[in-house]
Order: structure tokens, then sequence, then C-alpha cells
């Protein structure tokens, strides 16, 4: 099976030291992981985007939340090129993310944040296309991926002019900041990556340049519908773990899971992991049928899961009570869950977006 061969001590050791643990990559991507979703027209095994979101939820049980979340990122970049990519990019690109090397999409900037509007890195026609300058921040996989989607613009298409740019990484014009010094979800190298007139041909443009932002919308809609559905498989384990304690831990001469403010955390819980996975497979097939309300979803899924994340391990930890608070499995959990709420688009942005989606339609 797919994740048979995965060694957990390694992996423990991977977020300890703060990399990414590329021989599961390597064995994962072996064994056809990026393979999922992309049509067999293009060397895929078919199926729908659904199916890689599963894997990568699995992912954050049997390996862990940061490796998953590195897998998003990949896997957001990797859908990006089937759905929006031309011939040259399906021919040139596509074959090597699926058969091991690491994508990312870099949208954020020192100054502007998740404001993408506010984007300054640019680019200037070459003769083969275009050279990109400019800087990003706190991107996931930075350190380590071999191409990216950069989010830059084209200042001489005048005032549309957002583009997306696929990069190759290892250009000696990309230099790359020191990975960044996490607080959780340390398997998942995050950094900065800085453009000097680095080249970017004209096929390496993904969709239309100057119509970057309506390709972007859908392109980051998948990495979001993907967290809600991690949120669900990722604390079901954690939830079963937290009740075989309740049972076996008594306090005032009963067992704490009699207890009617433990069966609360418990059941809050529950009904959380139920409702992420429900809003995210909704979400993931919306984008699949290409829904109107897909984009809208996939926020509500981002929303609910992390924010669930959050919750729940707190709760958790409160269960266990100080054996929670010491540096354990759960304290790790809260760290890894807090960083979810900021990675792939905050917690206010996808109110923003649920907000705007619901105005425009009753305007």
């Amino acid at each position: 099976m797919l994740f048979d061969k995965i060694d957990v001590a390694r992996s423990a050791c991977a977020n300890e030291l703060g990399i990414l643990d590329r021989l599961t990559w390597r064995r994962l991507s072996v064994a056809g992981i990026w393979r999922r979703g992309v049509p067999e027209r293009l060397g895929g095994d078919g199926g729908c985007w659904g199916d890689l979101a599963d894997a990568i939820a699995d992912a954050s049980v049997k390996v862990d939340l940061g490796f998953a979340l590195s897998m998003v990122a990949h896997g957001g970049f990797l859908r990006a090129l089937v759905e929006h990519g031309n011939d040259w990019l399906h021919r040139k690109v596509l074959p090597s993310m699926m058969s091991g090397s690491i994508g990312l999409t870099a949208l954020t900037e020192a100054q502007g944040g998740s404001d993408v509007s506010r984007c300054q890195l640019s680019g200037v026609s070459a003769e083969d296309g275009w050279r990109i300058t400019g800087s990003k921040r706190h991107i996931t996989n930075g350190p380590v991926a071999d191409r990216g989607l950069i989010l830059g613009r084209l200042p001489e298409l005048g005032r549309r002019d957002i583009t997306l740019f696929v990069v190759n990484l290892s250009h000696p014009s990309v230099s790359r900041g020191e990975t960044e010094n996490l607080a959780g979800l340390r398997s998942s190298p995050t950094g900065g990556l800085t453009f000097t007139d680095t080249p970017v041909r004209r096929q390496s443009v993904l969709g239309e340049p100057g119509n970057g932002l309506t390709t972007l919308y859908d392109v980051i809609s998948f990495d979001r519908a993907t967290y809600g559905l991690i949120a669900a498989r990722w604390l079901e384990p954690q939830i079963i773990k937290a009740i075989k304690f309740a049972r076996q831990r008594v306090a005032f001469g009963s067992p704490i899971l009699e207890y009617e403010y433990v069966q609360g955390r418990i059941t809050d819980a529950i009904m959380g992991v139920r409702t992420a996975e429900a809003v995210s497979r909704r979400a993931l097939r919306a984008l699949d049928e290409r829904a109107a309300d897909a984009q809208e979803l996939c926020s509500v899924a981002k929303f609910v899961g992390t924010e669930l994340m959050v919750k729940t391990t707190q709760d958790l930890m409160r269960v266990y009570g100080h054996a929670g608070f010491e540096e354990s499995a759960a304290s790790r959990a809260v760290r890894d869950a807090l960083g979810t709420v900021i990675a792939g688009g905050t917690s206010e942005m996808q109110r923003k977006n649920v907000l705007n989606r619901y105005l425009e339609a009753v305007s």
C-alpha cells in the first residue's frame, strides 16, 4: 500500500531538524501518488482531484501534518499545471512534478502579505520571454522546491498585468533565504525566494499574461479544500487517543470521561470532524464540476478545517491536563494546528472571500 514503507521515527526526526523527509517524498512519488487526479492522456491515473486530496490527508496521519502541508503546496502546483498549463508545460514540466520533483506556489511578499493586489515582483520583456525581479516571503517549500508558480506583474500590459510564471528555481539568478525557524509544522520547510533578472520563457506563463488573478483563484482553491479534509483525517486518531486516556484517568472516584465537561470537548471534536469532512468533499466536488460556488466552498472548507484543528487540539490538551501541557504529542499538535490558520491564506482572508462572494450573489 501507499504508506506501508513510511518510517515513523524518520518522520519525527525530520520534524525535529526542521527539514523535509525527502526519502518519504521519493518513495511516495515512485508509488505514484502524484499521478492521482492527472488525466491518463498526461501520464496520470485519471480519477478526480479528490483522490489526491485523500492521499494528502492520509499523509497527515501516516507521516505528519507538516509533511502533508508541503504536499498540499506541491499538489496545488501540480493541479495548476494540468488544469491551466499549455502543451509545453504538460510535456516539459508536468512529468517531473509527478516523479519526485518538488513544487510550490509563491504569492506572499514582505509588504503585501496575502494581499496579492500589492504584489511588487515584476517582469520585463526579453527576446525569448521575460525576466522577472522581486522577492517572495514565507513560502512553503521555498528552501527545497525545484519549480514554482510565481505571482508577478507585467507592467507593459497596463492596469491588467497580474501574471503567473512557472519558474525553474535551480537557475543561478534565484536565491533562497534561510529556512524559517517555525514554532510548528517544522517538517514543512518555509522560506523566502529572490529573483534577479530570472529568465522565464513565453511558454512558461500559466494561463494568459495579465489574466493571472482569474487563474490564481482556481489554483489556490484546491489547496484550501484539502485543508479541511486534512483536518478531519488528522484529528480522528487524536480524538480516539484522548477517549482512551479519559476512560483510564480517574478523578474524584470516576473516569473523567463520565464528566459532562470532558464529554462536551470530545463531542465537539467528533461533530467538528464530521462537518469538516462533509464541507471539504462538497468543495472538492464543486471544483471538479467547475461549479459557480466552488471557490466560496473551498474557503469555507479551509476556515472550518483549520479553526477546528486549533480548537480541538486545545480542547484535547485540556483533557490530558498537566500532561498535555508538557512537551508531548498533544502540545506539538497545538503548535502545528496554529500554523494552519496562517498557511494557505489566513482565516481572516477566508472570511473576506466568503463575504465578497455572498455580496456578489445578493447584489
